[in-house]
């Protein structure tokens, strides 16, 4: 049961190897004689072949699933995280002047109209502000943050991708490292172009690894960033809302419960 994990890369590194010690014999069979032109190219094959293996090998199966998943995720989060899908300056500067002129129930209306995430956060701040018992800065503080919550959805799947990458990578290449020298024993030795050639293949999928890890790592670290800067913006904005409600309650005035009061 133990050796079940390990017989499957072996497994699949000997069709590997098999497949492509059979294209290399079958270049010798058909191969011109050396320092020929044909011959050249006949190298220049064999090392596309290699190429291919190196890419396409069993040891960079996590590593092409694990970038074709970041792509999906990045260009997801690029569209959710854009400004104009998470809120509108114009409505905030709207509601705030709508705020300030005591017209609450006006405010909310407004943000109900608008298809934002803030937008519909505070159509329902300012709803339970009517409502009483909560402050106004409060209640659009607790729905806005409650709104940008989802907006860190697959933050952390990307984080994840960053983190396990290199790990892959690096996996690969112990492998590929203990399948070369493994091959080296059953041969009893090897010349130093079969060595170099085993030790650069498992190599490539460290290199790989850090491909994708360093791309996710930028992505998670961007995407982090804006939304910590719609944030502070949100932010702003509501401690606006509250300053000029405040300055509007100073006057003695009450905000009018109805849309459209005078």
């Amino acid at each position: 049961m133990m050796s079940m994990p390990v017989c499957f890369p072996l497994g699949l590194s000997a069709v590997q190897s098999n497949l492509s010690n059979g294209v290399h014999a079958w270049l010798a069979v058909v191969a011109p004689a050396a320092g020929t032109p044909a011959a050249e190219t006949v190298k220049q094959a064999g090392a596309g072949m290699n190429q291919f293996m190196q890419l396409f090998g069993w040891a960079m199966w996590p590593l092409w699933l694990c970038s074709i998943i970041l792509i999906a995720l990045i260009l997801e989060r690029r569209k959710k995280l854009t400004a104009a899908a998470v809120y509108d300056p114009a409505l905030l500067d709207h509601c705030c002047s709508l705020i300030g002129a005591g017209k609450i129930a006006d405010a909310e209306q407004a943000a109900r109209g608008n298809d934002t995430v803030i937008g519909r956060a505070w159509a329902q701040g300012l709803h339970e502000f009517q409502l009483g018992g909560v402050a106004l800065a409060d209640a659009l503080t607790t729905a806005s943050s409650l709104a940008l919550k989802p907006l860190k959805r697959n933050l952390g799947a990307i984080a994840t991708i960053a983190a396990i990458s290199p790990l892959f990578g690096l996996l690969g290449t112990i492998i590929g490292m203990i399948l070369t020298f493994s091959q080296i024993n059953a041969d009893g030795g090897a010349d130093k172009a079969e060595l170099a050639g085993g030790i650069s293949m498992a190599l490539f999928t460290t290199a790989a690894g850090l491909i994708v890890a360093i791309p996710a790592i930028i992505a998670n670290r961007w995407f982090g960033a804006k939304l910590t800067s719609h944030a502070e913006v949100v932010e702003a904005a509501i401690n606006r809302a509250q300053y000029r409600l405040t300055h509007f309650q100073s006057l003695g005035q009450t905000p009018n419960p109805e849309p459209g009061a005078a």
